[in-house]
């Protein structure tokens, strides 16, 4: 069984649920994580949306949000929009 922890308080229901010899693994950002294991990650009702960009597009913002130094504010983003996921991941720990 796999277990996505966004919170000290869910990685320690985790462990209490899986038990002794539970393997943690760590990803610290999307660079680190198989895709294997980033297809199981974002589940199947993830959505997906495409974007195109043209040559004459200014990129400069949108790249500084995605890849730059706003930590905080990009887990927030991601946190609020992967709520569907985060609610299954709450509702496993309580059935346990």
């Amino acid at each position: 069984m796999t277990y996505y922890c966004y919170s000290e308080e869910e990685r320690v229901r985790a462990i209490e649920k899986c038990g002794a010899g539970v393997e943690i693994t760590r990803f610290k950002g999307l660079g680190e994580i198989s895709s294997t294991e980033f297809k199981e990650f974002i589940g199947e009702n993830m959505r997906l949306d495409r974007v195109r960009l043209t040559k004459d597009d200014p990129i400069h913002d949108l790249l500084e949000f995605y890849m730059g130094k706003n930590t905080f504010e990009r887990q927030g983003f991601i946190i609020d929009n992967l709520r569907i996921e985060e609610d299954l991941v709450e509702q496993d720990l309580k059935l346990s």
